[in-house]
């Protein structure tokens, strides 16, 4: 809960207290891209355990930090994706 809320510029509390009430547009477009790329993620490592492995290993593309630090950004996001795709054709840097 804290990485997403991280990711989505918000606090796991706030997103608590929301469960009730609608996100703002521009939380939920965030949240939407997150759950995409989490998906993309699961898809690709097999289980969401080895998913969070990997948000929280160091990476060389990520200079050498791990790529869950770079999930508030939408660039940074891309940058994820990009390199699961990489992973997915066999480049391993």
């Amino acid at each position: 809960m804290a990485t997403v809320a991280n990711a989505l510029g918000t606090t796991s509390a706030t997103l608590s207290r929301c469960k009730s009430k609608s996100l703002s547009s521009q939380t939920s477009e965030h949240a939407i891209e997150v759950a995409r790329l989490s998906m993309i993620g699961i898809n690709y490592f097999g289980c969401i355990e080895n998913w969070n492995a990997w948000l929280n290993t160091a990476h060389i593309q990520f200079n050498s930090r791990a790529p869950r630090l770079v999930l508030n950004s939408i660039r940074g996001r891309e940058l994820i994706k990009n390199v699961i795709k990489q992973l997915q054709y066999g480049f391993t840097v």
